[in-house]
């Protein structure tokens, strides 16, 4: 509640959940449930040979090992890449929000692959006057 005389402004709660609301994935029905959950290879990359469990990356992988396998050698090359097996994609459609707009001319030129990708795109439009 605003004080005397001063204009009241948006509570962190409301806007944490505006954030929360843009960018967690939910919705879009059956379809959307089945797009969350990756499809047949799902999200997760690895799987461990002696026990099934899913793993975004070899580090978290070679982690998930020391923890639950420690008296086993870790071996990389025996951990099953599913997204390969898979055909190498997973799913990405309905129910996928926070990444689906473009970045932004000023959001690129914040960071140094985006300047990077600013200059590409520049000579690409230079080239095509060019040709004109």
């Amino acid at each position: 509640m605003g004080g005397k005389a001063k204009p009241t402004k948006h509570t962190a709660k409301e806007i944490n959940k505006k954030i929360a609301e843009a960018s967690t994935n939910k919705g879009g029905g059956k379809a959307g449930l089945k797009d969350r959950q990756g499809g047949a290879a799902g999200h997760a990359k690895f799987k461990c040979p002696a026990c099934g469990i899913q793993s975004p990356s070899i580090k978290s992988a070679e982690e998930h090992w020391d923890s639950k396998h420690s008296k086993l050698p870790f071996v990389a090359a025996d951990w099953s890449d599913t997204h390969a097996e898979n055909g190498g994609v997973t799913t990405a459609g309905v129910a996928v929000k926070g990444t689906a707009r473009p970045k932004t001319q000023h959001e690129l030129t914040k960071s140094k692959t985006g300047q990077e990708l600013l200059k590409q795109k520049e000579a690409e439009k230079a080239k095509a006057l060019e040709t004109l």
